[in-house]
This record gives structure tokens, sequence and C-alpha cells, in this order.
């Protein structure tokens, strides 16, 4: 499988649509709920959930803007049904002016990862993103870093 999509399949992990509550939650919390979203969006293989939290000027370090990401997304989903993500939130800096900066971890299967001890039986292949995010009506990703991570940064 393509590196690049396997990359792009963790991003969309990462983006969902925020849920709408009554009670208000700090800006690390939304951004945190974010994540967790972001991790149902791609578990289950919703490209919509992706494209609305993409913000308009959506683009990554491998060029990919918002159409094109959607595009590959669409194609990854197709092919892969089981999509299953560990994550593990390493730091939320928020920025002000509505902006945030996210880094996490993140392991991808085609099975269940229970926890931690089960990654290598599974051969997960682990990421480290660094996020930006910024705040209108809701969060959104705006750029997306990644690069890949070894065990020992999950634990």
């Amino acid at each position: 499988m393509a590196r690049g999509r396997w990359r792009a399949l963790c991003l969309s992990a990462l983006l969902a649509l925020c849920a709408c509550s009554d009670e208000r939650l700090s800006p690390e919390a939304e951004v945190r709920q974010f994540v967790a979203h972001g991790v149902e969006a791609g578990e289950a293989r919703s490209v919509d959930a992706v494209e609305a939290l993409l913000h308009p000027d959506y683009l990554d370090q491998k060029g990919y803007n918002r159409e094109q990401l959607l595009k590959l997304l669409r194609a990854y989903f197709f092919r892969h049904k089981n999509i299953h993500l560990f994550t593990r939130v390493d730091e939320v800096r928020l920025l002000g002016g509505g902006e945030a900066e996210v880094r996490l971890f993140v392991a991808m299967a085609g099975s269940v990862i229970s926890d931690i001890s089960a990654l290598p039986s599974l051969r997960a292949r682990l990421y480290r993103f660094e996020l930006r995010l910024v705040r209108d009506d809701r969060w959104r990703l705006q750029h997306a870093r990644w690069e890949p991570a070894s065990l020992a940064d999950l634990q």
C-alpha cells in the first residue's frame, strides 16, 4: 500500500464533526474532542465527516489541498473495510486568535487495537502528527505534518 494513502487515512482519522452540546467546553477540551471525533470518522470511513472539518485553505506537507485529500480518502476507504486506530495526544497548544497546535501519535491497523501492547502483533503503522487548527464557528484543520513514529513514542 502506498505510504501517502496510509498517511491520508491517518489524517482522516483526526477529522470529524464536532459534537454540538449545550455545555461549554474549554478550548483545549474542544480540541481534544475534535481529535476523538476524528478517530471515530476514520474508523467509520466517513468522507463527509472529514470534509466538514477541513478548512477551505487546507494544505499539508505533501501539497494535498482539501479536494485532493478527499479524493484520496474516498479511494482508500473503498479499498479498506476495516480501519482501527489508537491515538495518544501528546500536546495541545492554544495560540490565541482562534488557533491551536496539536501533537499526537496514531497507530493504524486492520484489527481492533485493544491497548498499546497489541500493536506489535497487529503490524500497526505508527505516525506522529503535528496539526494546526483554526476556529471560526468550530475547529477546522488547516495544516498537517506527519512522520513515521516508533512504539517507544507511544509509551
